[in-house]
C-alpha cells in the first residue's frame, strides 16, 4: 500500500535533546569505559583486529574501523558491547584464556544483542538519530564478524534481516544518500555479507538490488578494500542471486531464469578488469578482481546446472583462472586476506590433488596473517573431495558443497545451545534471542513470502533443561 507523503510535522518523534533513557545510557557507557578490562579490549581491537579488516590502510588512522566504529562505540552502548565481545573472543583465543573467550565474550555479545533488539524495536516507532542508526548497522556487522570468527559461518541471519528493516525505514523516512559516508560504509559491508550468505542459498538474500546499486554508486573505495569484490561484479552477482531467489519462490519462469543467467554470465566474461579503477596502483588488485570475477562465473554455472561434472572444460577453466590469479599474490601481501571466497569456490571444483593442496596451503597463510582460524571452508572442501573420491568410476555428476551446509548448521546450532546453557542461564537472556527470532520472521514476512511454509525457529526448554533450536533454512 502506497501512503501519501507525511508532512514534516507529522514525522515520527525525533529529538536531538537527551532524554532520560539516553542519559542513563551515557552514564552506563562512561562506567564501562572506566573499567581496566574495557581499555585492554578496545586497545586489542584497535591494534590487532582493525588492521586485518581492511586492505591498504589497515594500520593507518583513516582505517574506517578506527575512525568510525571506535568513536561511535564510546557513545553507543550496544556497539560498545559488540566490540568488547568480538575483542574478548579474539584475545581469549590468542592467549588461551578460556574464561575470556567463552564467558566474557558471550556475556558482552548477549548484551549487544539485547541493545540491538531494543534499537530495532525503537526504530519501528520513531526515527533514530544518525548516531543511533549507524550504530545499529555497525552492531550488526560486528556481531556477524564475531560469528564468522568463532565458527567460520554466520549462525544469525536475523542480524542481516534486522539491518534490512532499519534500512527500509531510513529510505522511507529521510532517504539514505552518499553524503552519509559512515552509514554507506556499514551498509556496503552488510550488503556484501548478504551476498556471501546467499551463495549458499539464494533464498537467504535480504537486500534489494536498489540498495546494492546505492552502495555501488555512493560507496568510497573502502568497499573494495574491505570486501575485495569489484562493485560492478558485486552488482552482477547480486542481481543474479535475486533472480535465483525469485525463481525459487515461483515468481520467475524457467525460461526467464535461464535467460537472466546467460546474460549475467556473458556480462562477467566480457567485463574487463584492466579498464577499471582500483583503490591503489598496486597491480595485484587486478588479480583480486579476476578471482572474484571467475568465482561468480562458477556460481552462475552451478546455479544453471548443479550436477554438471566438475571436469567440464568451462568449469576447470574458471578454477585455473582463479588459482593462477591467486598465485600472483604472495603470502606477505595483505590482499591475500580478501581471497577466501574465490579460493573456496575454486576448491569446490578442484580435481587435482596438487590444486587441493595449494588451496589449503593458502587458507593456512590467511589464518596466520589474520590470526583468526576459520575452519569451515577447509572442512566443507574436504567433505566434497572425499565424497567425490568415493564415487564410482562411471559416476561423474557433481558433488555440491551446498549439500553439506545443512549438516554443518545442525552442528553449529548444537554448539550454540550448549554455549547458551553454560553462559546465559537467565530466562531473560533466552527471551531476548526468542524475541529476535520472532522479529526475524515478522520482518521476513514483510519483505518476501517465506520460501518454506513451516520455516521457522522455535525455542523450547525440556524438563532436563536442554535447549533446542530447530531452524529450517
Amino acid at each position: 500500500m502506497n501512503a501519501a507523503p507525511t508532512p514534516p510535522e507529522a514525522n515520527p518523534l525525533r529529538s536531538d535533546k537527551p532524554n532520560a533513557d539516553t542519559q542513563e545510557m551515557s552514564n552506563e557507557v562512561a562506567e564501562i569505559l572506566r573499567l581496566p578490562e574495557t581499555e585492554t579490549l578496545l586497545t586489542h581491537y584497535d591494534q590487532f583486529i582493525c588492521p586485518h579488516q581492511i586492505s591498504e590502510i589497515g594500520n593507518k588512522s583513516d582505517n574506517p574501523y578506527r575512525s568510525y566504529i571506535l568513536p561511535l562505540a564510546r557513545k553507543q552502548i550496544g556497539l560498545l558491547y559488540a566490540v568488547l565481545g568480538f575483542s574478548a573472543s579474539h584475545l581469549g583465543q590468542l592467549t588461551g584464556n578460556q574464561t575470556m573467550h567463552e564467558a566474557t565474550a558471550v556475556e558482552y555479545r548477549m548484551k549487544a544483542i539485547r541493545a540491538l533488539s531494543e534499537e530495532i524495536r525503537r526504530s519501528q516507532a520513531s526515527t533514530l538519530l544518525e548516531d543511533e542508526q549507524d550504530a545499529v548497522l555497525a552492531i550488526i556487522q560486528i556481531l556477524l564478524l564475531h560469528d564468522i570468527a568463532e565458527s567460520g559461518i554466520s549462525t544469525h541471519g536475523i542480524h542481516i534481516t534486522g539491518a534490512m528493516s532499519v534500512c527500509k525505514r531510513l529510505l522511507i523516512s529521510e532517504g539514505l544518500s552518499g553524503h552519509r559516508q559512515r552509514a554507506m560504509f556499514f551498509l556496503g559491508n552488510l550488503a556484501w555479507l548478504d551476498i556471501i550468505r546467499a551463495f549458499a542459498g539464494p533464498e537467504r538474500l535480504c537486500f534489494s538490488q536498489d540498495i546494492r546499486e546505492l552502495v555501488a554508486c555512493a560507496s568510497e573505495n573502502t568497499f573494495e578494500m574491505v570486501n575485495g569484490c569489484p562493485r560492478e561484479v558485486f552488482l552482477i552477482i547480486g542481481g543474479i542471486l535475486e533472480k535465483s531467489k525469485e525463481h525459487t519462490l515461483g515468481w520467475l519462469t524457467s525460461d526467464e531464469y535461464q535467460i537472466a543467467m546467460l546474460v549475467a554470465k556473458h556480462k562477467l566474461y566480457s567485463w574487463d578488469s584492466k579498464e577499471k579503477m582500483y583503490p591503489s596502483t598496486d597491480p595485484r588488485w587486478l588479480a583480486v578482481a579476476e578471482t572474484f570475477r571467475f568465482a561468480c562465473i562458477l556460481r552462475i554455472l552451478r546455479l544453471l546446472d548443479d550436477l554438471r561434472p566438475a571436469k567440464s572444460p568451462e568449469i576447470q577453466e574458471c578454477v585455473a583462472r582463479i588459482l593462477d590469479a591467486t598465485a600472483t599474490i604472495p603470502s606477505d601481501c595483505p590482499l591475500i586476506e580478501l581471497l577466501i571466497l574465490p579460493l573456496f569456490m575454486a576448491g569446490a571444483d578442484s580435481l587435482a590433488p596438487h590444486s587441493q593442496y595449494y588451496i589449503l596451503s593458502r587458507f593456512k597463510e590467511i589464518e596466520r596473517r589474520s590470526e583468526i582460524r576459520n575452519p569451515v571452508p577447509r572442512d566443507l572442501l574436504e567433505k566434497v573431495w572425499a565424497a567425490r573420491a568415493a564415487q564410482l568410476p562411471d559416476d561423474d555428476k557433481n558433488i555440491s558443497w551446498t549439500s553439506f551446509k545443512h549438516k554443518l548448521a545442525a552442528i553449529l546450532y548444537y554448539e550454540l545451545n550448549e554455549m547458551l546453557l553454560r553462559c546465559c542461564p537467565k530466562r531473560g537472556d533466552i527471551g531476548i534471542i526468542w524475541w529476535l527470532c520472532a522479529l526475524y520472521h515478522s520482518i521476513q514476512a514483510f519483505i518476501h513470502p517465506p520460501p518454506v511454509a513451516n520455516a521457522g525457529a522455535v525455542w523450547k526448554r525440556t524438563s532436563s533443561q536442554v535447549l533446542n533450536l530447530n531452524y529450517f533454512c
